[in-house]
């Protein structure tokens, strides 16, 4: 066992989101974080009654990387940047991401980022039901980004991308070339994101392009 070092509720937190962001979602035991306390997990339940608690305090600090867009931006820079910064609290722990959408509303910052947006939506004219799905694709879609970023797919052990993104890649251009031309010419950017940055910026900038494009047909 490692020596013993301070074990209170944040530094738990800590250590599972670290383990959650090196080795995964499925990795993450109550055990193993015990371990790295050099306690036994029954000193784990002091502070987390069990391991959905845990869980669900890993989900809130995900959350808690939000920034909130300033208030008085209009609807399309508000979405842009409030989606923007959804991406970027997930981007910086990936393999926790699945964890965000039972925690959005639960947490101050989830529900403050959520009601200014549904209020910004109402404002530009969508009623109560088409702003709240407006909502829930923001999350959903920023949450797949991330999961599914080509090259850095959540669902793929690190130790096993190289070998699958070869394996796709020989599936893909092993395509019929007269049937599947652009495919096989896509191919390496299917699966392997060159420019993350690009990726994100572009997925958000053709949401928000969606959303107004809702918006001015309301007028």
């Amino acid at each position: 066992m490692k020596a013993k070092i301070s074990l209170n509720p944040d530094a738990v937190v800590a250590s599972a989101l670290r383990i959650v962001d090196e080795q995964g979602l499925a990795a993450l035991t109550v055990r193993k974080v015990a371990d790295e306390f050099g306690v036994t997990p029954m000193a784990l339940y002091w502070h987390f009654s069990n391991k959905d608690a845990l869980l669900g305090a890993v989900g809130d600090a995900v959350i808690a990387g939000l920034h909130p867009p300033d208030d008085d931006l209009e609807l399309e820079d508000y979405l842009r940047e409030a989606m923007t910064s959804l991406v970027d609290a997930m981007r910086a722990h990936p393999n926790a991401t699945p964890l965000v959408p039972s925690r959005i509303m639960v947490t101050e910052t989830g529900l403050e980022l959520t009601e200014k947006t549904l209020d910004k939506l109402g404002l530009a004219g969508f009623d109560t039901d088409r702003a709240a799905a407006v909502a829930h694709y923001a999350l959903m879609i920023a949450m797949t980004l991330v999961t599914g970023e080509p090259g850095a797919e959540t669902t793929v052990k690190p130790t096993e991308r190289a070998e699958a993104h070869e394996a796709k890649l020989a599936l893909l251009q092993s395509l019929p070339e007269d049937r599947y031309p652009r495919v096989r010419a896509a191919a390496p950017a299917m699966v392997d994101c060159a420019d993350s940055d690009d990726y994100y910026g572009s997925a958000i900038d053709i949401f928000v392009a969606g959303v107004m494009a809702q918006a001015r047909a309301l007028v």
